[in-house]
């Protein structure tokens, strides 16, 4: 089953996907569900269990979210298909004396992950299951479920069918320059629930979208938050 790393490599080499600021929708949920911020140093715990929460970033990139998380005081985790992802990763939480970071992102497989049953609280991960083949996600969601906490939350984000560029292909492969030859899933409803089958449920689900006037085109994802089923 063709994970596309070499086209995920050059996209990366390219800088096509270095994105340095975090996500509002993953803010929100490290808000709402594990810790919000009440000060500059002061958090308040979302959470009911007394050690502190490890919380991976599934998809990280060069860290973004690894960083947001370790900013909440978090144990923070991260894994990335891409080699050099990971390798910029490690790079940039040098020059940001975060070093110790960067032993804790690694260059894995959502399909086979390198860790212990029930090793996280937490997940997150921004543009990642809608960026590969449906199957091959079917197979990463198995792998979450295995390696999260009974009951534990998931938050997720995936491009919906009413998106402008969605144009009757659940899947296909960009041929643009920006991550060419990687594949883009769509996702309605349905497709959603396939996905989880009986491994999470959902908690919240919303559908964002927002208009470029100009063109005339419409930007639409789901933002999912799920709770694994035992």
């Amino acid at each position: 089953m063709n994970n596309h790393i070499s086209q995920w490599n050059n996209s990366y080499k390219n800088k096509d996907n270095f994105v340095f600021y975090p996500h509002e929708e993953i803010i929100r949920f490290i808000s709402k569900y594990i810790k919000k911020r009440i000060g500059f140093n002061d958090f308040k715990k979302q959470y009911n269990f007394h050690h502190l929460p490890k919380v991976l970033d599934f998809g990280c990139g060069i860290g973004r979210h690894v960083k947001l998380i370790n900013e909440f005081k978090l144990d923070a985790y991260g894994f990335d298909l891409s080699t050099d992802a990971i390798s910029y990763a490690k790079e940039i939480f040098q020059q940001q004396n975060l070093s110790y970071l960067g032993n804790k992102v690694i260059q894995a497989n959502i399909t086979n992950l390198p860790y212990d049953d029930n090793k996280f609280d937490f997940m997150l991960s921004h543009g990642v299951l809608d960026s590969m083949p449906f199957e091959i996600a079917k197979i990463g969601m198995s792998e979450l479920h295995r390696c999260i906490q009974n009951d534990g939350y998931i938050y997720f984000d995936l491009i919906s069918t009413k998106d402008s560029s969605f144009n009757g292909n659940l899947e296909k492969e960009i041929d643009e320059a920006h991550e060419l030859g990687t594949i883009q899933s769509y996702f309605d409803l349905h497709k959603i629930n396939l996905l989880l089958g009986k491994l999470f449920q959902i908690q919240e689900i919303t559908l964002i979208e927002k208009q470029d006037i100009l063109n005339n085109i419409n930007h639409a994802r789901y933002h999912v938050v799920v709770k694994k089923l035992r």
